[in-house]
This record gives structure tokens, sequence and C-alpha cells, in this order.
């Protein structure tokens, strides 16, 4: 008799009855059966599936309330039933049997089946190793160059990849942590001192540029944070070397502070240059450095959009250094020492010299008094000027008609000794309304569109905390 062609409506009785006999033929079979079959693998799966597919499927998915398993429950299944197992094993063992290709949700609670086609499982889970070359360049460029390097130790393949020269197209040099190798050894029993730190950074910093060097990446994006002067560290050297063997051409983006370098630990310096005189002498010579090499610098610079550097005024060979960059966008001229004037003709030269350039934040540091100079900015691209970071730099006339947004701020320069009667600011409102007609912000101030007309009272507040003149300032500190 066969179990699986009985009416669902059978009593449940009988069914543990042929139940008994079919567990009892079976039984009796596999004592009969001939050991060599059962040496075969084969044969045993085959034997162990016909021994699950025998016993009554009535006992395992009937509940207390149920005799006898109604149509409903199993109305969507399209596969046998299988007793003895859980829901999951059901569809496993069936997926494994027929090849139908299905999937089982393991976080479904056990009295819902969740069947997945396997192929759409396949489309969400694609491993790393099988996407092509350019997908994987592709996120891998998004690492940083820290990420990048620890990335390469996790196998061959990796590293190869991560040597391709377009993944390293934005260089940041300085962005290494101050901390020691683990390899790192100290002549005071495994503790590191500062300098012990700071000789592992630098010898990261010089393994990063051997690197480069190496490869020979294509740079569009450029950080240079190291002093240059004196050259004990050797990171003059290391950039010069860069510069010979690595094309610049490509850069669009580059910040170089050669003043000084952020990572190395103040109380490292030399001692011996604690009086004044050596300190401006040492100034000096970090300042006809940079000139020297500035002036190849520019040279390889043919296609810089942004640059950000301390800007020495004081000599003309750097300001033409700095004219020969005629792709400059956005320029950043931070201050390079302290009361240094600035001559207007200088001035002139770079705004005039620079016809591409949009944006300007300029940081000058002059001597104020009665014989402090005030300026003329003269220029038809610029659209964005900041002199807030400036001290004793004020505007005598301005000529910016596609002026968009013009920042600046008052920072006291001058002692008591020095009255605001004797220097004779021009009114920032007088300027800016004179010299920058489409103005629409002053510092974070969205201007009306009458503002050329009268200065209304939200206008007059804000000149009040910026401008210098009589009328918007009382005190002697100017």
């Amino acid at each position: 008799m066969q179990f699986n062609n009985l009416p669902a409506f059978l009593h449940l009785k009988t069914a543990r009855r042929t139940e008994g006999r079919a567990d009892s033929v079976e039984e009796e079979g596999i004592r009969l059966m001939d050991v060599r079959r059962l040496r075969n693998k084969k044969h045993r799966i085959k034997l162990h599936r016909e021994k699950l597919r025998k016993p009554s499927l009535v006992d395992s998915y009937c509940t207390d309330d149920e005799s006898v398993p109604s149509s409903r429950r199993y109305s969507n299944t399209t596969f046998p039933l299988f007793s003895n197992l859980s829901d999951d094993e059901v569809i496993l063992s069936h997926s494994q049997e027929t090849g139908s290709g299905l999937k089982v949700s393991h976080s479904a609670p056990s009295c819902r089946l969740l069947v997945e086609d396997t192929d759409d499982a396949q489309r969400e889970f694609f491993p790393f190793v099988h996407l092509p070359l350019d997908c994987k360049l592709k996120i891998l460029s998004y690492l940083s160059s820290i990420e990048k390097g620890r990335s390469m130790r996790v196998c061959k393949e990796w590293c190869h990849i991560l040597r391709t020269p377009s993944l390293w197209i934005n260089i940041v040099l300085w962005d290494f942590p101050l901390t020691c190798v683990p390899m790192a050894t100290s002549s005071r029993g495994g503790s590191h001192s500062n300098g012990d730190c700071y000789t592992c950074y630098k010898r990261r910093v010089h393994g990063f540029a051997c690197f480069l060097m190496k490869i020979r990446p294509l740079i569009r994006r450029l950080e240079f944070k190291f002093d240059i002067y004196p050259d004990s560290d050797g990171y003059l050297e290391m950039l010069k070397n860069l510069l010979r063997c690595i094309s610049f051409r490509e850069i669009r983006y580059m910040m170089f502070n050669w003043k000084d370098t952020p990572a190395r630990p103040f109380w490292l310096e030399d001692l011996k240059k604690c009086r004044c005189q050596d300190v401006l002498y040492s100034c000096k010579l970090r300042a006809r450095q940079c000139i020297y090499f500035f002036d190849d610098l520019s040279r390889h610079l043919t296609k810089v959009e942004t640059l950000i550097l301390p800007f020495d005024w004081s000599c003309n060979k750097n300001v033409e250094n700095l004219v020969r960059l005629k792709t400059l966008k956005t320029l950043v001229l931070e201050k390079s020492s302290v009361f240094q004037s600035v001559a207007q003709s200088r001035l002139d030269r770079v705004l005039s010299g620079l016809p591409n350039l949009r944006q300007l934040m300029l940081e000058i540091w002059a001597p104020s008094g009665v014989t402090m100079c005030k300026y003329e900015l003269n220029s038809k691209s610029m659209e964005f000027l900041d002199v807030s970071q400036s001290r004793g730099f004020y505007l005598r006339s301005l000529n910016m008609p596609s002026l968009r947004r013009f920042r600046v701020a008052r920072h006291p320069w001058n002692g008591p000794m020095v009255f605001s009667a004797h220097l004779n600011i021009p009114c920032l409102y007088e300027v800016l309304r004179n010299g920058a007609p489409n103005l629409s912000i002053l510092n974070d101030h969205y201007l009306m569109e009458d503002w050329k007309d009268a200065c209304y009272p939200r206008l007059e507040e804000v000149l009040k905390s910026v401008c210098s003149c009589r009328k918007h300032k009382t005190g002697w500190m100017m």
C-alpha cells in the first residue's frame, strides 16, 4: 500500500499503522541487503533518502487542533514534504535532490517559508575578486593614502592593483601618524620618546616619497607641509627629487607650506637660535630657499588652478614666479612674516598678471601708523575677495566689477600713540559702493538690492564692526 496515494480525509490511526508496517519492512530490507552495497557511498545516500520518504507526514505537521492536514496549509507549496525535518531543512533537502535552485531565508520564523530564486541571490552577492579591474580601481580610489598602504598588505593581487599610478593622483605627504612602529627599539627599555616617534614619522614620509618615485603617478592634488630650512630632515631635497622624477604638469591643486612642520614637536627645535637676530636670520634664509625652489616649481605647474602658500612679498622675483601661473583661479597668499610692507606695484602685478583669477584670500601683516599704506585693488575677473586675516591692511579704492562676495575684519594693530584722527582711513561703504557695484554678500550679510542708494540700519551695524573710518569706529584701537 502506497501512503502517498492516501486521500487527505483518512483517519490518523490508519496512517500510523501504515507507517509502522513501512518501517518494519524497510528495516528488514536493510538487514537483508548485501554488505558490499553499504560500502558504496552513493548507495548509502540513496538508501537514506528512501528511508526519509517512507514515514507518515501527518504526525509531523498536524497540531493539537488539527487531526488531519488541511489542503489550505500546503496549497502554496510546490515540493513534497518530509517528516522529522524543520521547514528550512525540508526545502534544502529537496533543492539538493532536484536542483530546483531554492534558497531559504533563515531570518524568517520557521512557520513561514521564504523561497528565493538562487539566480537573484547570486546577483545580490558578487565577490570583489570577480569584479572587473576598472571597478576595483574605482572602489580603491576612495581610500586615503594610509588606507591604500594598509590594503597593500592584504594579498598579492591587491598589492599589484594598488601600485597602479592612477590610484595615486591625490597625494598628502604630511598626513602620517606621529607614532612609533612596533619594531622600533629604544634605549629606555621599550618606551618611546617624542624624538623616536618623530624619527619614525620621517621614515614614513621619505618611504612614501620613494614609493611615488617608483610608480611615477600623474598627480592632480599635492599637499606639502614641511619646514625647508634647515634641511636637516631632508624635506626640501625630497621635494626636489619628486620634481625631477614625477611630472607636476597635471597638478590642479597644490598646498605648499614651506614654513613649518606641523608634526615636529616644538621642543626638538634648536635651542641655540633663541636670540632675535638668529631667528630673523633663519627666516630670511628660509624665504630665500623658497624663492629658489618656487622658481623651478612654477615652471612645472602649467595647469594648476588652486594654490595655497605663504608668500614673501619682499622679492620681486617671487612675484614674477607667481605671475607665471596663468591658469590660477583660486589663490591663497598667507603671511610669511610680520611687519612686512607690501609695495602697491607688486599687488598690481599679481592681480593684472593672473587674468583667470576668481578667488583671492590675502593675508598681509603690515605695520600701521602714520606712514602706513592704503592699497588699491583692481581686477576684472575677481568674484570673491577675503582680507579678513590681514593686519594693518586698509583699502583706499576698489575696482572689481565682477566681485560678488567680500570678507573683511578689523584687528587692532596699533598702540595708543596713534590716533584715528591722524590716519584718515576711507569708509568701507564708499569704497564698495564705487568699486564693487555687483556685490551681494558682505561677510555673512546678504545685501539688499538698493544698498548702493542708502545705508540701511542692518548694513550700518555690519560696518560698525568691520570699518575703521571715523564714522564707524571710535577710540584709538584701529
